[in-house]
């Protein structure tokens, strides 16, 4: 099952919106700056509702994998610096479709 029944989807939209802006609001709060936009925030709601809220945490946890394995190594050389701005909706787009990928390889039949 893909698709999740009206209440899972509803839960999942607001659970994805609520953790990223809790990050976006703890961070500006601790840092008295901006550390993501809230562009973030609504797709995370939107996958939120489309998958599920079981669905958020796999995502979040995949896109942030690749998003670290891919940013880590501009690091170290030192052709970025740890102040840039990295957009991490497209990092939450590649989550979004492993996870796709592991429901249809039916490796996630948890549901």
């Amino acid at each position: 099952m893909i698709f999740p029944n009206f209440i899972n989807s509803l839960i999942g939209g607001i659970f994805g919106y609520l953790i990223i802006w809790s990050i976006i609001f703890f961070y500006k709060k601790f840092r008295k700056k901006e550390g993501m936009g809230l562009g973030d925030a609504k797709l995370l709601a939107a996958i939120g509702f489309w998958f599920g809220w079981f669905s958020i945490p796999i995502i979040i946890f995949t896109s942030s994998i690749v998003a670290l394995l891919i940013v880590l190594p501009s690091l170290v050389n030192k052709t970025r610096k740890m102040s840039s701005q990295i957009p991490f909706g497209p990092y939450i787009i590649i989550g979004c479709l492993v996870y796709i990928s592991l429901i249809n390889l039916e490796i996630l039949k948890l549901i």
